[in-house]
């Protein structure tokens, strides 16, 4: 395995102290962590194009890692993150994916597009400013509904950028 997939595979790895620290109210530590995992989603990469080791599984393990470290994140954030935010997330997520599996039975590998960063970003941010809210005891209000709402429109947006663009994966 190479080192850019290395690093995917420990970011799923740390879904689990983040989601045991967030349990605790351990709030500092639980935003140090995060966000050394939202920068190595980052860094893997960039390290992939760097090195010229740029693999259809290290595409697929990105999101992959993406998916479980972000979602498991704003599951242990329920209240404050809207359970139905997190619901629309992970039926977005579970379509796309049902999308690239379709496709990878054809030989197909589905990358992520802008859109999908675009939601992937908001969705960390998200998770941060809870995290620096809860660490600091310093309300962001507005801010915050505006980053939900965000997450929201752009996680509808790229779902819907998913399906059109494949929809020959679909049969349509």
């Amino acid at each position: 395995m190479n080192l850019p997939n290395t690093i995917s595979v420990a970011r799923i790895f740390l879904t689990i102290p983040v989601f045991m620290l967030i349990s605790a109210g351990m709030w500092k530590w639980a935003m140090v962590i995060f966000l050394t995992g939202a920068l190595s989603d980052y860094l893997d990469g960039f390290l992939a194009r760097k090195l010229n080791q740029i693999t259809s599984s290290g595409k697929v393990l990105d999101q992959i890692s993406d998916k479980v470290f972000v979602s498991s994140t704003m599951i242990a954030l329920i209240p404050q993150i809207p359970a139905w935010l997190v619901a629309l997330i992970v039926a977005r997520d579970s379509v796309v994916s049902a999308v690239r599996i379709l496709a990878a039975n054809s030989g197909v590998v589905i990358q992520a597009n802008r859109w999908g960063k675009a939601k992937t970003v908001l969705q960390m941010l998200l998770v941060i400013l809870l995290l620096f809210e809860n660490s600091f005891r310093f309300q962001l209000g507005i801010v915050n509904q505006l980053v939900i709402y965000s997450c929201a429109f752009f996680t509808v947006v790229s779902a819907l950028i998913y399906l059109i663009q494949n929809r020959k994966v679909l049969g349509g």
